[in-house]
């Protein structure tokens, strides 16, 4: 007997929908079944080369009238009476047939997108509206399961259209990404046929995955929980294409030359842990897809923004300033002509948040990396030292480093080996410690303080040993020095830090929806009892949603508080520790490293900028005083004859040299004081309010104030937010 011809042409698709029909009893199956079979009919119209575009439009204009012939007569065609079956026996309306036909007729009629809101209508045709019809057939009592078959299918097709870019281009001249994000990335129809190398194309193809990500995400917060029985193959085929996308990014997105695909095993485990499991992403119901404002733009806010768009929830970031990137961001010098940054920030490698970050947008090839730990330091009497990590593996990479960096005696070095093994064996210190404290109590000499521990005190903490708290000290140690030989590695930014995240971070935001409100200050917010009801932005605009993240700077956050409010006392006790930053421009070199430390001096750190000056006359340098409380009053001419008389003493050769140009940024508020009492003082991420989420490198994070505890507290805030199940 002929098998019907829904069943063979299922049968001799191999698709991945086709596969989850195992886990359907055997009518939904045969239903499902039929329905795939028109799918793949009306998919195979518009791909077939032999037929003009004139016969493809006749053909589809054939499968309207047989789908209106489903509700108001007879079908013509054998698959069309199966068709008709199906809709009656499961009520399935008409509009998301004729969707799927007026999707697949886009690619008679147009190959490229401007937009994402076009690629949007497409995906919407061909994918959500076939998850529409599916879960007619699998039944379903809760009406947000609609929301979850669009949110699904629209995964499912972005999946589909990075995996197959090249494909598509090469076969059938069609490009499915949005020209204004090739636009933005520098990437041009020659990019995506080309093997070579291209920055901007990795981060296009990353923001693809990063938009599916969120639908993915998205769908999983929306499927219902008492419909999850129900949707047992819908939630297999999530997995399958979930496990797809996930070998994209494993493959760091070197899809072009080789499309990326499932084999039969992969496709098999797919399926045995979905049935399983009963659920792909999540064994535990999430969160509904909250709208979720965020106050502030600095690298706390972005984080916690970039990782709930992610998470599939709609963010709106509200920045009171003309730019993103708070407190490290760039400027541009009206007489040099060149972008500055308001203060020298350096990466390490233990910075795990922040790498995650930047793997996440792809801009890693922004920064340049040090490989392994290389500081030189210069004495007043011109004494060059080198602290420098060996090639051997952790802990003797440091071990080893520590003989050549001849600013120590062996008396020194002896008592920081016991230091290491010590921090390795657990002797933490009390929450009440100073670092110079605890570092005494651990038989640390004073040569060792001086040359190896106040430096990188003041460097990590913004605090001298004296006051600086040694919980937040033995934290950055640990993780650093006594991590790997990555983890001590220094990274600088090639670029100027306002330059660093963007435009990435708000393309991506963008590509799911998501919107940054600039020069949008939160002037009130509104309370009721446990919870935040709305705010008032300095436009006089009302803002709801339904959950919020504060990633402003503590002493915005006080005055935004009731004044009975516990959290508004403790962030009135956190005190501040000051930077100073100046951009020097002279007519002699200073430094020929790319940055040296000094020694026994109250200028910390040199840079060298004349990258960013490049041919013009001049050298430019960066000079970075941290914990300035002693400089923070002087008048700038006696800080400058201040800054350049030490400079003078340090490199001989400039004292007969002339400064050019100068910029001073002064940051009375640079950071909090990573002091013993501070620490009782910062808040945890989860506020008093049900519904207000604190982000900032001032929140509890056991990090001190570094953009790596910033980024931290953004995904800890998204964390937090979606622990919060309704």
């Amino acid at each position: 007997m002929t098998a019907p011809v829904s069943q063979q042409i299922t049968r001799s698709s191999g698709s991945n929908l086709a596969l989850s029909f195992i886990s359907l009893p055997k009518e939904k199956q045969q239903a499902m079944s039929v329905f795939y079979a028109y799918c793949r009919v009306a998919d195979d119209i518009v791909d077939d080369p032999q037929k003009s575009a004139a016969e493809k439009r006749s053909e589809i204009d054939y499968w309207r009238h047989e789908i209106r012939s489903c509700y108001e007569g007879t079908p013509d065609s054998p698959l069309g009476r199966e068709l008709q079956e199906t809709v009656r026996r499961y009520l399935i309306p008409p509009r998301p047939l004729l969707d799927l036909l007026d999707g697949v007729e886009m690619d008679i009629t147009q190959n490229r997108y401007a937009n994402f809101a076009d690629v949007s209508l497409y995906c919407y045709r061909v994918a959500s509206a076939v998850g529409l019809v599916s879960i007619e057939i699998f039944g379903y009592t809760n009406p947000l399961a609609k929301d979850y078959a669009v949110a699904l299918g629209m995964a499912f097709q972005l999946t589909n259209i990075l995996r197959d870019i090249r494909f598509d281009l090469d076969r059938y001249q069609r490009i499915y990404v949005p020209l204004e994000e090739m636009t933005a990335f520098g990437v041009s129809e020659a990019d995506l046929l080309s093997d070579a190398p291209h920055p901007g194309k990795s981060r296009l193809l990353r923001l693809q995955s990063f938009r599916a990500e969120h639908y993915f995400m998205k769908a999983a917060r929306l499927l219902p929980r008492e419909d999850r029985a129900n949707f047992i193959a819908a939630e297999l085929m999530t997995e399958v294409y979930h496990r797809l996308l996930r070998k994209i990014q494993r493959h760091n997105f070197q899809i072009l030359s080789k499309p990326v695909r499932l084999g039969k095993a992969e496709k098999i485990l797919a399926v045995g842990k979905a049935r399983r499991s009963g659920a792909a992403l999540y064994g535990t119901p999430l969160s509904k897809p909250m709208k979720v404002a965020v106050w502030g733009g600095g690298f706390a806010g972005l984080s916690a923004a970039l990782h709930l768009a992610h998470r599939g929830h709609e963010v709106e970031l509200f920045e009171g300033k003309a730019y993103l990137g708070g407190r490290a961001h760039s400027f541009k010098d009206a007489h040099l002509g060149v972008t500055l940054d308001n203060g020298q920030h350096v990466f390490m490698g233990c910075y795990r948040a922040c790498k995650e970050l930047f793997n996440l947008l792809g801009i890693s090839d922004k920064l340049v990396r040090q490989d392994g730990i290389e500081v030189p330091y210069l004495l007043p009497d011109g004494a060059r030292s080198i602290l420098k990590a060996s090639p051997l593996p952790a802990p003797l990479h440091l071990t080893t480093g520590l003989i050549g960096f001849n600013a120590l005696n062996w008396l020194d070095r002896a008592a920081i080996l016991r230091f290491g093994t010590a921090l390795r064996l657990g002797f933490h210190p009390s929450a009440s410690e100073t670092v110079e404290g605890w570092l005494k109590s651990l038989g640390q000499t004073d040569n060792a303080i001086r040359c190896l521990w106040e430096p990188f005190c003041i460097a990590a903490l913004n605090e001298p040993v004296q006051s600086a708290s040694a919980k937040l000290f033995a934290r950055v140690v640990r993780d650093s020095l006594g991590g790997s030989r990555e983890d001590s590695s220094i990274y600088l930014s090639r670029v100027g830090l306002s330059d660093l995240l963007m435009p990435e971070a708000e393309l991506f935001l963008k590509s799911t929806g998501s919107k940054i409100h600039l020069n949008t200050a939160v002037r009130e917010v509104l309370w009721d009892h446990d919870r935040v009801t709305g705010f008032i932005t300095g436009s006089g605009s009302r803002i709801t949603a339904d959950c919020y993240v504060s990633a402003l700077p503590s002493g915005a956050l006080t005055a935004l508080l009731p004044e009975t409010s516990p959290l508004r006392e403790k962030l009135r006790g956190i005190k501040t520790s000051p930077i100073i930053s100046l951009h020097l421009l002279t007519d002699c070199p200073i430094v020929s490293d790319p940055f040296v430390g000094l020694l026994d001096s109250p200028v910390q750190w040199i840079f060298d900028r004349s990258e960013a000056w490049k041919n013009k006359d001049g050298y430019l340098s960066a000079i970075v005083i941290s914990a300035a409380y002693d400089l923070m009053e002087l008048k700038t001419p006696e800080l400058l004859a201040r800054i350049w008389s030490e400079i003078n003493k340090f490199f001989p050769a400039t004292r007969h040299g002339k400064i050019l140009h100068h910029v001073f940024y002064k940051s009375k508020d640079a950071t909090f004081a990573a002091v013993p009492a501070t620490e009782a003082l910062r808040p945890e991420t989860k506020s008093e309010w049900s519904n207000l989420y604190l982000a900032g490198d001032w929140v509890q994070t056991g990090l001190p104030a570094t953009l790596e505890g910033a980024v931290l507290s953004g995904r800890q805030a998204a964390e937090a937010l979606d622990a919060c199940i309704e």
